[in-house]
Protein backbone atom coordinates (compact mmCIF):
# COMPACT_ATOMS: atom_id res chain seq x y z
CA UNK A 1 0.00 0.00 0.00
CA UNK A 2 1.62 3.36 -0.76
CA UNK A 3 1.85 6.10 1.92
CA UNK A 4 -1.15 8.34 2.39
CA UNK A 5 0.91 11.53 1.48
CA UNK A 6 2.25 10.12 -2.09
CA UNK A 7 -1.08 9.75 -3.19
CA UNK A 8 -2.64 13.06 -2.22
CA UNK A 9 0.50 14.35 -4.03
CA UNK A 10 -0.14 12.46 -6.86
CA UNK A 11 -3.65 13.71 -6.75
CA UNK A 12 -2.47 17.21 -6.52
CA UNK A 13 -0.06 17.17 -9.42
CA UNK A 14 -2.90 15.95 -11.68
CA UNK A 15 -5.29 18.44 -10.94
CA UNK A 16 -2.26 20.96 -11.24
CA UNK A 17 -1.88 19.98 -14.85
CA UNK A 18 -3.89 17.79 -15.87
CA UNK A 19 -6.59 20.43 -18.44
CA UNK A 20 -10.17 19.85 -18.25
CA UNK A 21 -11.56 18.55 -21.38
CA UNK A 22 -15.81 18.31 -21.80
CA UNK A 23 -17.01 18.10 -25.20
CA UNK A 24 -19.85 20.32 -24.21
CA UNK A 25 -19.34 22.10 -20.55
CA UNK A 26 -23.88 23.18 -21.42
CA UNK A 27 -24.73 19.62 -20.91
CA UNK A 28 -23.14 19.59 -17.63
CA UNK A 29 -24.40 22.61 -16.37
CA UNK A 30 -28.14 21.57 -17.53
CA UNK A 31 -27.41 18.38 -16.03
CA UNK A 32 -26.40 19.95 -12.71
CA UNK A 33 -29.80 21.70 -13.12
CA UNK A 34 -32.16 18.48 -13.52
CA UNK A 35 -30.56 16.82 -10.70
CA UNK A 36 -31.13 19.63 -8.22
CA UNK A 37 -34.79 19.40 -9.48
CA UNK A 38 -35.17 15.56 -9.04
CA UNK A 39 -33.15 16.54 -4.87
CA UNK A 40 -30.03 14.88 -5.31
CA UNK A 41 -27.71 17.81 -4.56
CA UNK A 42 -24.80 15.79 -3.97
CA UNK A 43 -24.85 14.85 -7.75
CA UNK A 44 -26.16 18.17 -9.04
CA UNK A 45 -23.19 19.52 -6.83
CA UNK A 46 -20.75 17.26 -8.60
CA UNK A 47 -21.97 18.24 -12.05
CA UNK A 48 -22.29 21.83 -11.22
CA UNK A 49 -18.06 21.66 -10.53
CA UNK A 50 -17.50 19.67 -13.57
CA UNK A 51 -20.36 22.47 -15.49
CA UNK A 52 -17.57 25.15 -14.04
CA UNK A 53 -14.25 23.87 -14.69
CA UNK A 54 -15.48 22.84 -18.74
CA UNK A 55 -16.10 26.65 -18.54
CA UNK A 56 -13.15 27.83 -17.23
CA UNK A 57 -11.49 25.51 -19.74
CA UNK A 58 -13.08 27.19 -22.52
CA UNK A 59 -12.36 30.32 -21.54
CA UNK A 60 -8.90 29.29 -20.82
CA UNK A 61 -8.63 27.91 -24.47
CA UNK A 62 -9.83 31.42 -26.13
CA UNK A 63 -7.45 33.08 -23.74
CA UNK A 64 -4.45 30.87 -24.76
CA UNK A 65 -5.52 31.81 -28.91
CA UNK A 66 -4.98 35.74 -28.01
CA UNK A 67 -1.00 34.56 -27.58
CA UNK A 68 -0.05 35.64 -30.84
CA UNK A 69 2.70 33.42 -32.76
CA UNK A 70 5.28 36.24 -33.48
CA UNK A 71 6.13 39.77 -31.77
CA UNK A 72 8.21 42.16 -32.57
CA UNK A 73 10.73 39.21 -34.04
CA UNK A 74 9.79 37.11 -31.14
CA UNK A 75 8.44 33.31 -32.14
CA UNK A 76 6.21 31.99 -29.72
CA UNK A 77 7.22 28.47 -28.45
CA UNK A 78 4.56 26.49 -27.03
CA UNK A 79 1.56 27.61 -24.95
CA UNK A 80 1.55 26.27 -21.50
CA UNK A 81 -2.26 25.74 -20.10
CA UNK A 82 -2.03 25.44 -16.02
CA UNK A 83 -5.20 25.25 -13.83
CA UNK A 84 -5.86 24.58 -10.21
CA UNK A 85 -7.89 25.64 -7.09
CA UNK A 86 -9.23 28.18 -9.38
CA UNK A 87 -6.41 29.90 -11.03
CA UNK A 88 -5.01 29.36 -14.40
CA UNK A 89 -2.17 30.40 -15.63
CA UNK A 90 -0.89 30.64 -19.30
CA UNK A 91 2.78 31.06 -20.36
CA UNK A 92 3.83 31.10 -23.37
CA UNK A 93 8.08 31.50 -23.97
CA UNK A 94 9.13 33.97 -26.83
CA UNK A 95 12.75 33.71 -28.74
CA UNK A 96 15.02 35.65 -31.12
CA UNK A 97 18.53 34.17 -31.52
CA UNK A 98 18.44 32.40 -28.37
CA UNK A 99 17.34 35.54 -26.51
CA UNK A 100 13.78 34.51 -24.69
CA UNK A 101 10.94 36.63 -23.20
CA UNK A 102 8.48 34.73 -20.62
CA UNK A 103 5.04 35.87 -20.57
CA UNK A 104 2.33 34.84 -18.47
CA UNK A 105 -1.53 35.15 -17.82
CA UNK A 106 -2.43 34.06 -14.11
CA UNK A 107 -6.28 34.42 -13.70
CA UNK A 108 -9.18 33.46 -11.28
CA UNK A 109 -7.85 33.16 -7.19
CA UNK A 110 -9.43 35.43 -5.09
CA UNK A 111 -12.20 36.82 -6.69
CA UNK A 112 -9.92 37.87 -9.16
CA UNK A 113 -7.93 40.01 -7.00
CA UNK A 114 -4.46 39.42 -8.47
CA UNK A 115 -4.42 42.95 -10.30
CA UNK A 116 -6.04 44.25 -7.24
CA UNK A 117 -2.69 43.41 -4.78
CA UNK A 118 -0.61 44.43 -8.00
CA UNK A 119 -2.03 47.74 -8.02
CA UNK A 120 -1.47 48.13 -3.77
CA UNK A 121 2.07 47.17 -4.42
CA UNK A 122 2.50 49.59 -7.28
CA UNK A 123 0.91 52.72 -4.31
CA UNK A 124 3.11 51.55 -2.28
CA UNK A 125 5.64 52.64 -4.18
CA UNK A 126 7.41 48.78 -5.21
CA UNK A 127 9.27 49.41 -8.40
CA UNK A 128 8.80 51.89 -11.12
CA UNK A 129 5.51 52.64 -12.95
CA UNK A 130 5.24 53.14 -16.80
CA UNK A 131 1.91 53.47 -18.88
CA UNK A 132 2.03 51.38 -21.88
CA UNK A 133 -1.51 50.72 -24.02
CA UNK A 134 -3.22 53.34 -21.44
CA UNK A 135 -2.44 49.90 -19.20
CA UNK A 136 -0.21 51.11 -15.90
CA UNK A 137 3.14 48.43 -16.08
CA UNK A 138 4.93 47.90 -13.02
CA UNK A 139 8.66 47.87 -13.36
CA UNK A 140 10.25 45.44 -10.94
CA UNK A 141 13.77 45.08 -12.83
CA UNK A 142 16.57 44.44 -11.44
CA UNK A 143 19.98 44.82 -12.99
CA UNK A 144 19.86 42.59 -16.40
CA UNK A 145 17.07 41.02 -15.05
CA UNK A 146 14.05 42.38 -16.49
CA UNK A 147 10.29 42.06 -14.65
CA UNK A 148 7.19 43.92 -15.87
CA UNK A 149 4.06 43.32 -14.35
CA UNK A 150 0.00 44.29 -15.87
CA UNK A 151 -2.34 44.40 -13.98
CA UNK A 152 -5.42 43.51 -16.05
CA UNK A 153 -9.33 45.37 -15.99
CA UNK A 154 -10.55 41.84 -15.30
CA UNK A 155 -8.96 41.41 -12.43
CA UNK A 156 -6.05 38.79 -14.12
CA UNK A 157 -2.14 39.89 -14.04
CA UNK A 158 0.55 39.85 -17.03
CA UNK A 159 3.74 39.02 -16.58
CA UNK A 160 6.31 39.76 -18.52
CA UNK A 161 10.38 38.73 -17.88
CA UNK A 162 13.54 38.00 -19.35
CA UNK A 163 17.33 37.50 -17.87
CA UNK A 164 19.18 37.84 -20.85
CA UNK A 165 16.87 40.33 -23.26
CA UNK A 166 17.57 44.02 -22.21
CA UNK A 167 14.81 45.93 -20.63
CA UNK A 168 14.27 48.53 -23.84
CA UNK A 169 13.57 45.40 -26.28
CA UNK A 170 10.93 43.72 -23.53
CA UNK A 171 9.40 47.18 -23.69
CA UNK A 172 8.98 47.14 -27.06
CA UNK A 173 8.08 43.87 -27.05
CA UNK A 174 5.23 44.73 -24.54
CA UNK A 175 4.06 47.68 -26.43
CA UNK A 176 3.18 45.20 -29.53
CA UNK A 177 1.59 42.23 -27.31
CA UNK A 178 -2.25 42.44 -27.22
CA UNK A 179 -2.72 43.49 -23.88
CA UNK A 180 -6.37 44.81 -24.72
CA UNK A 181 -7.53 41.67 -26.23
CA UNK A 182 -6.61 39.52 -22.94
CA UNK A 183 -8.75 42.08 -20.63
CA UNK A 184 -11.71 40.92 -22.50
Amino acid sequence: MLPRYLIVSFIVSLSMSTPVWAENPAQACNEAATLAAEGDIEGALEEARWCVESLQQVKQNATAGVFPDEIAGFRGGEVDQQAAMGMSIINRVYNRDGRMIDVSLTQGGAGGGLAAIAQMGMSMGAGQKMRIQRYTVMDMSEGSDVELSVPLKNGALLGISSTNVDKDTVVTFLEAFPIAELDQ
